[in-house]
């Protein structure tokens, strides 16, 4: 048995920019930061988690309150849930998606999970609004831990657990971002990246060996997820 462990923004969904928007939103009514970096990539840990706990170290010399935390998730779902609700296109999934996620969990050979660096809420307005049917799928998220690593391991422990297996004879990560391709180099996991352009460029430079558009084909996505290599060094 194989195990392919999805990223849920910019590699399911099309939900980046709005994430972004909202997030900042989010911060700045919260807790009154108002010069937030959005280059995410400079971050530690780029989940909704480990973002908010580097900024308020930067700004305040000291980790974050439980409740800080708590205020920020809340007005960030709430934010989200009010633009999907008068800019619909704002969340939508990418090309092939649902048919291809659909189709694997029917494979003999392969299961899915998801880790990704939204906190559970977040995620699941998401997913309720134009997302893939993920129900009942192995899942980890920033709530339970800030570093993407951490969430990824903790999917494929769901995961084995979930699918009463004892271990998986592949596992591969896919996802569409710069931290997405070091998490994998540094677990030593296969990667598959989803992207175009700038996008497909960036994935390839950073070390991705398999980078595909979106989920259109799924043929194709079976032959990238059987080749995909662990990134090598950027």
């Amino acid at each position: 048995m194989q195990l392919a462990i999805f990223d849920l923004d910019g590699t399911l969904m099309r939900t980046t920019r709005v994430d972004e928007v909202c997030y900042v939103r989010a911060v700045r009514q919260e807790l009154g930061i108002q010069d937030i970096d959005n280059d995410w990539s400079k971050y530690t840990h780029s989940t909704d988690s480990g973002i908010t706990a580097e900024i308020l170290q930067i700004r305040f010399g000291r980790p974050p309150r439980p409740d800080e935390l708590a205020r920020v998730r809340e007005r960030f779902v709430g934010l989200l849930a009010e633009t999907f609700r008068t800019e619909p296109d704002s969340c939508s999934e990418i090309a092939g998606a649902s048919a291809a996620l659909q189709r694997l969990r029917a494979h003999p050979q392969w299961r899915i999970a998801l880790a990704t660096g939204s906190w559970q809420a977040c995620a699941m307005l998401k997913l309720r609004t134009a997302g893939p049917d993920l129900d009942g799928v192995p899942a980890a998220f920033a709530d339970d831990s800030p570093a993407r690593e951490e969430i990824i391991a903790l999917a494929q422990s769901r995961a084995l657990q979930g699918y009463g297996q004892d271990d998986f004879g592949r596992v591969v990560y896919i996802g569409d971002a710069p931290w997405d391709v070091r998490s994998a180099r540094r677990l030593g996991l296969p990667f598959l990246g989803i992207g175009s352009g700038r996008g497909a460029r960036r994935l390839l430079a950073d070390g991705a060996s398999e980078v595909l558009p979106d989920f259109s084909d799924f043929d194709r996505l079976l032959q990238a997820l059987e080749q995909a290599a662990v990134p090598t060094p950027a």
